[in-house]
């Protein structure tokens, strides 16, 4: 396909802005380490040596340390184990101190995911519901998940992306105590509901996935279905304009032998 013909597929689509920011003090999963941005080098420090070559010239360069599960993300299946198998293969003998190396297929690492474009559905369950945001620790059940299909008439296809908005994606950055011990989430019935249905993807706006069960969505998915999952969207802009079906595009970082990266991700409808 031309670039022309791309610009004129695109013509009249809205950019959506699926990811939070990164920042110092954001919520993190209390298992995870936290994350740090900082500034290695300061342009008042660097021009001493570069001003040397070219009068006046300077640069800063950052630097983070972060696991991989910090803010919005991508987890493939290896970052969760069921008695150390993930789709029956015991992982131990694969790990090593850099990362996962020679994985047996269907296992792999993230420099085998490929750009994700998908067809995306959006469950907005407070939106159906008639509410703005769902109660504290409400499980999505799997008649829920099918009052949207029959409301709006998008169904779920196999290697599709879905994208499930709670409403508490809006805590992010404003009440990390709420989003991070508040949130509902998918129960056991609703990721089984999903993972029937083979999608290649399942979106959500919070951290942990499931309630009330926290890690039964991380097994059905992950562990057993070889699902990707993405987590800590912002899902609010796409419910406010009612866009139940678009396209979801996710670039992961290419990291060899890791389990999961930090992403940038967009629909477009």
């Amino acid at each position: 396909m031309t670039n022309l013909n791309l610009h004129e597929l695109l013509a009249g689509a809205r950019i959506y802005d699926l990811g939070q920011p990164y920042w110092q003090g954001m919520p993190i999963h209390p298992f995870d380490p936290p994350y740090q941005y900082l500034l290695f080098d300061y342009h008042e420090y660097v021009e001493k040596d570069l001003g040397k070559i070219e009068p006046g010239f300077s640069h800063a360069i950052g630097m983070m340390i972060t696991s991989m599960h910090a803010g919005t993300h991508l987890d493939i299946p290896i970052h969760m184990a069921q008695d150390y198998k993930v789709q029956g293969i015991d992982v131990r003998p694969y790990q090593r101190g850099t990362g996962f190396v020679d994985l047996p297929a269907p296992l792999h690492s993230m420099e085998d995911v490929q750009p994700l474009v998908l067809r995306a559905v959006l469950f907005d369950i407070p939106g159906v519901q008639g509410i703005d945001i769902l109660p504290e620790r409400y499980s999505i059940t799997a008649a829920d998940l099918e009052a949207v299909v029959d409301k709006h008439g998008a169904s779920l296809q196999e290697g599709d992306c879905a994208l499930i908005r709670t409403g508490f994606g809006r805590y992010f950055e404003t009440d990390a105590e709420t989003y991070l011990h508040k949130w509902a989430g998918l129960a056991p019935d609703a990721v089984r509901w999903l993972a029937e249905r083979k999608p290649r993807l399942v979106g959500t706006d919070n951290l942990s996935i499931g309630v009330p069960d926290l890690f039964d969505a991380h097994r059905v998915l992950l562990v057993e279905n070889g699902i990707y999952v993405m987590k800590s969207l912002m899902l609010e802009e796409l419910a406010e304009e009612q866009r139940h079906v678009s396209t979801v595009v996710v670039l992961p970082l290419k990291i060899k032998g890791g389990e999961a990266s930090l992403i940038r991700p967009i629909a477009i409808a």
